[in-house]
C-alpha cells in the first residue's frame, strides 16, 4: 500500500498533523520489461494528475519522501531516487533537500506563432498579469544594444528594469532600452498604471507591430535568483527582443524568465 501525504507547503512545520490519504497499488512486477524506477515513476504521475483533476492534491503539497518510496514499493534508495529524479525533470514535482518532495506549480504555456505581448497574451489566457517597476534612468548605449536600435554609440536611452509576475509570482525580470531621441520624456512618466507598450502606442503613436525574439538557456545569477524568488542554480531562459513599429526599432528587451515556469511551444508552419 502507498500512502500518499498532501501537505501544503505553509503547514509543512514541525509538530504540525499530516493528514495522510492512502493509495493502494498493486506490486511492482519484478518481470516486467519497464524498470521498476519507470514503474513507480508512472504510478506516482498517474495518481498525481488525477489527484491534481479531483481536487485531492494541489500545487505545492508536500508528496512525499525517497525513504517513504522504499518502504511503500519496497524498493532501494538509488531506485526511489531515480524515479523522482525523473519526475522532477518533467516539472511534476520539486524536491528540497531536508524537507521532502512537493508538487510543482504549473507552467506558463506559450506558443510562439505570432507576435505578442506579455500583458495581453497572459489576460487572454486566463493568468493575472501585472508589473513592478524597478528603476527607470538614462544610460549611453553600449555596442549591443546601439547596434539593436540603430544607434550610434553613447546615444542616449532610456532604460526600464521591471518585474514581471503572473498570478502575483514573479516571472520574468526584465531590462527595456528605449531611444530618448524618439521618445522624449518616457522616463518622466508613470510605468506602474500602464504597460509599456500602450505607453508607446497611445502617447507616441508608435505601436509595436512586430519583434524577433532570441532564447538562449542560463544559469539564474544570485540577484536573479533573489528577485525571481526561485532556487539557487536553476535554469532560467534568457530571452532577448528587438520590437518594431513599422521598420523601426522602438526597444531593444534582455531578460531572464524561471525556467521553471515556462513552457515555450513553437508553432512551424
Amino acid at each position: 500500500m502507498f500512502e500518499a501525504t498532501p501537505l501544503s507547503q505553509k503547514s509543512a512545520q514541525p509538530g504540525r498533523t499530516r493528514q495522510q490519504t492512502s493509495l493502494v497499488f498493486d506490486p511492482l512486477d519484478q518481470a516486467h520489461p519497464l524498470p521498476l524506477y519507470a514503474q513507480v515513476q508512472e504510478r506516482l504521475k498517474t495518481v498525481l494528475e488525477q489527484g491534481l483533476r479531483s481536487g485531492q492534491f494541489k500545487p505545492g503539497d508536500f508528496f512525499t519522501t525517497e525513504k517513504d518510496l522504499c518502504r511503500q514499493f519496497q524498493i532501494s534508495a538509488i531506485t526511489a531516487k531515480r524515479a523522482l529524479d525523473e519526475l522532477e525533470a518533467a516539472g511534476v514535482l520539486v524536491r528540497q533537500r531536508g524537507r521532502g518532495t512537493f508538487l510543482a506549480q504549473p507552467r506558463f504555456p506559450q506558443v510562439l506563432d505570432h507576435f505578442y505581448r506579455f500583458t495581453t497574451y497572459m489576460r487572454e489566457h486566463g493568468f493575472t498579469p501585472s508589473s513592478r517597476t524597478l528603476a527607470v534612468r538614462t544610460a549611453q548605449a553600449d555596442a549591443h544594444v546601439a547596434s539593436a536600435l540603430g544607434l550610434k554609440r553613447k546615444e542616449t536611452v532610456v532604460e526600464i528594469d521591471r518585474l514581471r509576475l503572473v498570478n502575483g509570482e514573479p516571472f520574468f525580470l526584465q531590462t527595456s532600452s528605449l531611444p530618448l531621441s524618439l521618445l522624449p520624456g518616457l522616463d518622466k512618466l508613470d510605468h506602474d498604471s500602464q504597460s509599456l507598450y500602450e505607453i508607446l502606442s497611445s502617447r507616441y503613436h508608435l505601436p509595436p507591430t512586430r519583434c524577433t525574439d532570441t532564447f538562449e538557456p542560463v544559469l539564474l545569477r544570485k540577484h536573479e535568483v533573489q528577485l525571481l524568488q526561485t532556487q539557487a542554480r536553476i535554469p532560467g531562459l534568457l530571452l532577448e527582443r528587438i520590437a518594431y513599429s513599422g521598420d523601426t526599432p522602438v526597444e531593444f528587451s534582455r531578460g531572464v524568465i524561471r525556467g521553471d515556469r515556462c513552457r515555450l511551444t513553437v508553432d512551424l508552419r
